[in-house]
């Protein structure tokens, strides 16, 4: 379960990364500054729960 919720979280920070990206003129001064943090918080959350599932949940 921690794989997926890993994966799910780095799918987030993808998404938030992009759509920060994204975002039209008159919105980018506001939504840029909250999505890229956003982005880097579900990564390292994503990386984090990848590594204790794989360590955790894997074959023994």
């Amino acid at each position: 379960m921690r794989l997926v919720t890993g994966a799910l979280l780095l799918l987030a920070a993808e998404q938030a990364y992009a759509h920060a990206h994204l975002v039209q003129f008159p919105h980018y001064r506001t939504a840029s500054p909250v999505l890229l943090p956003a982005s880097a918080v579900f990564a390292v959350l994503g990386v984090g729960f990848l590594v204790w599932g794989a360590l955790t949940d894997g074959r023994k």
